[in-house]
C-alpha cells in the first residue's frame, strides 16, 4: 500500500479572486446560450408578426406571434438581470470568504491524495471524495476538479503548489479519475 501524498497549497489572495471569478464566468458561460435562443426566438416571432404576409390579414396569427416574440424578449431581460443579481451576490460572496481565509491560517490549505481518494482541506472545511466520483478538466491554465459527482467544484492553478506538486495532482488526476471534455 502506499504511502498517502499530502500537496500544500500556496493560498494567494489575488489568485484565489481571480480563480472565484473565472469559476462564475465559466459556469454563467453555458447559459449564455440559453440567453442566444431566447433572443433567435424573439426575432423569429417578432419578425411573422410584423412581416405583411397575405395571408396573414385578418387572422389572430400576427398577434400571437407577436406576442410570443415580446414573451421572449421579456424572458432574455430576465435571463439578463438574473446574470447581473448573481454576479454581484457572487462577487460579494468571494470577498467574504478571502476575508475569511485571511483571518485563519493561511498555511492550513492541503490536498492529500491516496489510492483510493482525494481529500481537500482548508481552515474552513475539510471535503473527501473517492477516485470514481471525482473528475477534472484542464481549461486554459485552470484545473476544474469535480467531486462527489459533480456537485461541488474547486479550481487549481500551478502558481498555488510548491515546484513538482502541480504536476504530482496532474499525474493523480490522470491516473484515477476521469477526464471530462
Amino acid at each position: 500500500m502506499t504511502e498517502p501524498i499530502k500537496l500544500q497549497i500556496l493560498f494567494n489572495e489575488n489568485t484565489e479572486r481571480g480563480q472565484q471569478k473565472f469559476s462564475f464566468k465559466y459556469v454563467w458561460k453555458k447559459s449564455f446560450s440559453e440567453l442566444k435562443k431566447a433572443l433567435m426566438y424573439a426575432i423569429l416571432f417578432l419578425s411573422l408578426g410584423f412581416f405583411p404576409l397575405k395571408g396573414f390579414f385578418g387572422s389572430p396569427f400576427p398577434y400571437i406571434f407577436k406576442y410570443i416574440g415580446f414573451l421572449y424578449i421579456g424572458y432574455a431581460f430576465i435571463l439578463v438581470y438574473q446574470y447581473f443579481v448573481a454576479k454581484r451576490k457572487t462577487y460579494k460572496l468571494i470577498e467574504e470568504n478571502i476575508n475569511d481565509f485571511k483571518t485563519r491560517d493561511v498555511n492550513m490549505h492541503f490536498i492529500t491524495l491516496n489510492q483510493n481518494n482525494i481529500v481537500i482541506e482548508n481552515p474552513l472545511n475539510t471535503i473527501s471524495s473517492i477516485w470514481e466520483k471525482t473528475n477534472y478538466k484542464i481549461v486554459d491554465k485552470y484545473i476544474i476538479l469535480n467531486i462527489l459527482n459533480n456537485s461541488l467544484q474547486f479550481i487549481f492553478t500551478s502558481s498555488e503548489f510548491k515546484e513538482g506538486d502541480y504536476q504530482t495532482l496532474i499525474d493523480y488526476l490522470q491516473k484515477n479519475s476521469k477526464h471530462i471534455s
